[in-house]
């Protein structure tokens, strides 16, 4: 008969679960912890609405090993009433807990969420995207495709091609990508394979995420404007079903075009034939869309509140911003022949498009990403149709920050050569598009699409760079002025 023998002692930062409290009590006990950590993050979109309420509403367990705990949370954020209406918003949260004395060697600076006093522990908590231990959990629900299941709240993983093979198994290495605002991604290293991008998306609401949606459908069509969709996963909590994270082709060593642009213009050196390559590549990804995803007429009613939103914005913000309400008659007006001349079809668009979601790849040319739309527009609202006109201003505003950041970083002008880009990249779009945008009524659209855009920029400047917000003044100026609606290019 076998002699029982006592355990070895455990390493030093074993985790025992069976001393712990149940998952789901760890996790409201740490609500406190997330009510400090959360605002402070550059996802959180709910920045200057008080102090939230936080509560856990789902969550499920992505790996327990021998030192760690990884666990995906669905946590919601209740803020003050707005106009007589509770706000709840929810967030994905994912989580990686372990004593504080384990090695980790893996975790970022600014990972720590909290430390919890419990039976068994304490534990320090750490988001998982910022923790190597956190991060390969995420990817094995992606690679591995098993999904993952915990009360109230599952997660299901979707492989564009299911019959291609995967890296697993093999040596991974993993890092977050820094900069980014309301979402979270990773960058993934696999030997012998190419380097993917896993993106994890914060704020969840109900429906599909044009992101994986959009990529997914020009993925399938072969198209090279936008980096390989691999895979996608979907969450469903408290009723909510939608896209939880996306996993693409991976691009380095590349320059967005904002980048390229402001070096060039600095320098004084011309764009316009990039510019004009841009405008194409735009056209052709917005054929792409419209050949899988198919369009709409825009109809009367579709079109008058398209155009309410914009002269709520114009309202909304000359209230706020007096020298935008100087501009606020002009503007008004050109809303109004903008309601009354034919827009084209409407269909699916990138919708947050500037040269910031542009990248240039050797053998490929331009590059398009990030296709969620605004990110704080109702998801509902992002996966309308809307006008491929919105794209181009844009873009055309996008190409007018190069000239002012020149003038604010460099002291030079360079206001020719923004007309120029601007004038190229409308020829590069019209010329692939076969839509005539330099007379009639597409540039009275086109120039009240620069309009609401410029307003919207003049908001944001004014409450966070008021140095900067004579660029969205100036355009102003430009597009109210008699006979503007001739000559947006310039």
């Amino acid at each position: 008969m076998d002699e029982m023998r006592s355990p070895a002692a455990a390493p030093a930062g074993a985790l025992d679960v069976s001393t712990l409290p149940p998952l789901g009590e760890l996790l409201e006990m740490l609500t406190a912890q997330l009510t400090a950590w959360m605002p402070a993050q550059r996802w959180y979109a709910h920045k200057g609405a008080g102090a939230p309420e936080i509560g856990i509403r789902g969550w499920a367990p992505l790996r327990v090993a021998p030192d760690h705990v990884v666990v995906l949370a669905a946590v919601s954020v209740s803020l003050a009433p707005a106009e007589g209406r509770a706000q709840e918003a929810l967030y994905q949260v994912p989580l990686v807990l372990r004593h504080p004395e384990a090695p980790t060697g893996g975790r970022e600076e600014g990972s720590e969420v909290g430390v919890l006093a419990v039976p068994g522990g304490p534990l320090r908590v750490d988001d998982a995207v910022r923790d190597a231990d956190g991060r390969a959990a995420l990817l094995a629900v992606l690679l591995s495709g098993d999904g993952a299941a915990g009360p109230s709240l599952s997660l299901a993983s979707h492989r564009v091609r299911p019959a291609a093979p995967l890296p697993l198994g093999r040596p991974m290495r993993s890092r977050p990508l820094r900069g980014e605002q309301s979402n979270s991604s990773m960058i993934v290293e696999t030997e012998g394979a190419a380097p993917l991008i896993v993106k994890l998306f914060r704020l969840l609401q109900d429906g599909e995420n044009p992101d994986v949606l959009l990529q997914g459908a020009l993925t399938a069509a072969g198209s090279e404007r936008v980096p390989a969709l691999v895979g996608s996963a979907t969450i469903a909590v408290t009723g909510i079903r939608t896209h939880a994270l996306l996993v693409q082709e991976f691009l380095p060593d590349v320059q967005d075009a904002w980048r390229v642009a402001l070096r060039r213009a600095a320098a004084g050196e011309g764009i316009e034939e990039p510019a004009r390559q841009l405008g194409e590549a735009v056209a052709e990804v917005h054929r792409g869309l419209a050949a899988a995803l198919g369009t709409v007429p825009a109809d009367p009613g579709t079109v008058q509140a398209a155009v309410a939103r914009m002269r709520e914005r114009l309202e909304a913000v000359a209230a706020e911003v007096p020298q935008v309400g100087a501009h606020r008659e002009r503007i008004a007006a050109l809303l109004e022949v903008a309601a009354g001349v034919p827009w084209p079809a409407l269909q699916r668009i990138h919708g947050d498009l500037h040269l910031g979601q542009v990248l240039h790849v050797a053998e490929r040319g331009w590059v398009l990403l990030d296709f969620e739309g605004e990110p704080l527009r109702p998801l509902a609202e992002r996966n309308l149709p809307d006008s491929p006109l919105r794209d181009v201003a844009g873009l055309l505003r996008s190409l007018d920050y190069v000239a002012g950041a020149v003038r604010l970083e460099h002291g030079r002008t360079a206001q020719q050569w923004a007309a120029d880009a601007r004038a190229a990249f409308l020829h590069g779009y019209a010329e692939s598009s076969g839509w005539a945008l330099e007379h009639g009524p597409l540039q009275v659209l086109l120039a009240a699409f620069e309009a609401d855009k410029a307003v919207y920029e003049a908001l944001y400047e004014a409450r966070n760079r008021p140095d900067w917000l004579p660029i969205p003044l100036a355009a102003l100026e430009r597009i109210s002025a008699p006979g503007a609606a001739e000559g947006s290019a310039g």
